[in-house]
């Protein structure tokens, strides 16, 4: 299924605050099963706004946990050695 671009945007909108996909559906008013689809196919524009969003807010995350990591958090420093062994197994084939 193809999406208008204002729909596309509102998805990477609500994607950005991490809204999970069945609750994008029901503020949007799209079919959910429909969007899923959309989503997996790696090839759609739904998919790569969705999927840029999600990785944008989730390196935001990353720096500012990497920001208190540097001043003692014990918690952000935990948190960013689990990014780095997640990122180490992201390289594996």
């Amino acid at each position: 299924m193809s999406y208008e671009q204002n729909v596309i945007d509102k998805v990477a909108e609500l994607a950005a605050v991490l809204t999970p996909i069945s609750d994008i559906a029901v503020l949007l008013g799209i079919d959910e099963d429909a969007l899923r689809i959309a989503i997996r196919d790696h090839t759609t524009a739904v998919s790569r706004a969705y999927r840029t969003a999600k990785a944008e807010t989730a390196l935001q995350m990353r720096r500012q946990e990497l920001e208190l990591a540097r001043v003692g958090s014990p918690l952000a420093a935990q948190l960013t050695s689990d990014y780095l062994r997640t990122m180490e197994s992201d390289e594996d084939l």
